[in-house]
């Protein structure tokens, strides 16, 4: 018996009792086994589907620690500028000493833009007659 056709479904736990279901139905080729088959459709899956649920929120409170440090680092390092402002102020060593600027909020949303680059030879490869508007 020759197996030509073969019908794959994966069912993958992405957490908090959630899944997601992936499948697909393809074509042996000569030289192709079932099991490598059902193994390369299975990393696809997997792939698609992603990191599962509780990966991302550990990740997600690493970083938010991370930001906790790092601010609570930035107000230390504040509060000493402002104190220096302050003595050099106090000793008319500089009197325009200025305070520690405030560093929040100063990355804008990302916006995501698209561009399109052709060369000479793709935009020629791709000519036919239909691209011409008629006017």
């Amino acid at each position: 018996m020759k197996i030509k056709r073969f019908h794959a479904h994966f069912l993958i736990s992405i957490g908090s009792y959630s899944n997601e279901k992936h499948g697909w139905t393809v074509e042996l080729e000569d030289n192709e086994t079932e099991e490598e088959v059902a193994n390369e459709l299975r990393e696809r899956a997997i792939k698609i589907v992603g990191k599962p649920a509780h990966e991302l929120y550990e990740e997600r409170s690493k970083i938010a620690r991370e930001v906790a440090q790092l601010e609570n680092k930035l107000n230390k390092l504040r509060q000493e500028w402002d104190a220096t402002a302050a003595f050099l102020k106090a000793q008319g060593l500089n009197p325009d000493a200025p305070s520690m600027p405030q560093f929040r909020n100063l990355l804008t949303a990302v916006t995501v833009e698209s561009e399109v680059v052709t060369t000479d030879d793709d935009e020629d490869d791709d000519y036919d007659e239909d691209d011409e508007d008629d006017y």
